[in-house]
């Protein structure tokens, strides 16, 4: 796994020690630290999520684009790394750009939500998401999520 990690670095200029140092202390920070000489068959889609992002952080970009990152994981795994993901953005305060087809998953995780509609993809509209952070997992059932949900649902299927 922490080849994975520094792939990046291995691609462009040859990984480092201080790249693997690094690369274990992400991994360690964000409950991997146990893993770093596992094969990637040998961890769960959720520590896998983890990885990638884990990887994407190493190559240092101050954008972060996921698309669909969480699609094939189950409702639990989902939810969880969400809240994974919330945690990270809030430690390292990157922008991160996130593609998906999970309206509470947008909702939950976003600032703003850009609402495309089908072919052809066009923006519908773009929508603030004015949710206090940190997102507590009460926020799903409330009626500013609710009165999101529902308006974007108006756009997507009206």
């Amino acid at each position: 796994m922490l080849g994975n990690i520094t792939l990046a670095a291995s691609l462009t200029r040859g990984a480092t020690a201080k790249d693997r140092d690094e690369a274990a202390e992400l991994a360690g920070r964000y409950g991997l630290g146990d893993f770093l000489n596992h094969y990637p068959h040998a961890l769960s889609g959720g520590m896998r999520q983890r990885v990638a992002m884990m990887r994407t952080i190493a190559a240092g970009r101050q954008v972060m684009l996921l698309d669909e990152p969480f699609g094939a994981l189950d409702a639990q795994t989902r939810l969880g790394m969400q809240q994974w993901l919330l945690q990270l953005w809030r430690d390292l305060k990157r922008t991160i750009l996130f593609v998906t087809h999970d309206v509470d998953e947008a909702i939950y995780l976003a600032d703003r939500i850009v609402v495309m509609t089908p072919r052809p993809g066009r923006i519908a509209d773009i929508l603030t998401v004015d949710l206090p952070r940190p997102r507590p997992l009460e926020v799903l059932t409330t009626d500013s999520f609710v009165g999101l949900k529902r308006q974007i649902m108006q756009h997507l299927y009206h």
